[in-house]
């Protein structure tokens, strides 16, 4: 983490005051915001991912995944590393430090967590996703799991390139197309929905 003091700082002081909506509301494909949404009143189910940065060769990198094709809502999109709580998870951390070392083989003792970002509801899967900042220490040497087709790591400047942000028509599980939808081009990628909407809260955050 030495090449990056600024960064992190930024990240570490940027938590206090999050863009939250604001961020929030450029990427959202036609939905209610959270704050929209009366939580009370419905009976969603716990999730937690981790928006893991790490350092190569001088280069501040994050990491995504894509799912393999199954039958879900989600089937072959790009997400963050991890998961649905389990009873047995002590925590939410828990759950994001668990869920990124079954899918992609990442030891959590070499993960720091260092906060939290602004939380996402999914109504079409009725998940409410509690996003973590965290670093790896060290290169990743990454072992996907039978959920993960393919890891995704890509300089964060990219984050920062007026040409990553699009919108784009998608196709989804259920057979039909979302038109304009609004997202980013990463490495070819298609990234939409929740894993979008939380991108957009690190870009505003590094735009500070």
């Amino acid at each position: 983490m030495q090449q990056f003091p600024s960064i992190y700082k930024k990240i570490q002081y940027a938590l206090n005051d999050l863009p939250a909506d604001l961020a929030h509301k450029e990427m959202y494909p036609s939905r209610k915001t959270i704050q929209e949404v009366d939580l009370t009143k419905v009976s969603y189910k716990t999730s937690s991912v981790l928006v893991l940065f790490f350092e190569v060769a001088g280069q501040l990198q994050l990491i995504l995944t894509q799912r393999n094709e199954y039958k879900g809502k989600h089937s072959g999109q790009i997400s963050f590393p991890g998961g649905k709580k389990e009873d047995t998870d002590k925590s939410i951390e828990f759950t994001a430090l668990r869920e990124t070392e079954e899918e992609i083989g990442l030891s959590t003792k070499n993960i720091d967590i260092i906060g939290k970002l602004s939380d996402v509801y999914i109504p079409v899967s009725n998940f409410l996703v509690h996003p973590f900042i965290a670093f790896h220490q060290g290169q990743p040497d990454f072992k996907a799991n039978y959920e993960v087709k393919e890891v995704i790591t890509f300089n964060i400047e990219l984050l920062l390139k007026t040409e990553t942000l699009s919108s784009r028509d998608i196709k989804v599980a259920e057979g039909h197309t979302l038109k304009n939808i609004p997202c980013f081009v990463i490495e070819g990628k298609i990234v939409w929905g929740a894993t979008a909407i939380i991108l957009n809260e690190v870009r505003h955050i590094l735009m500070k």
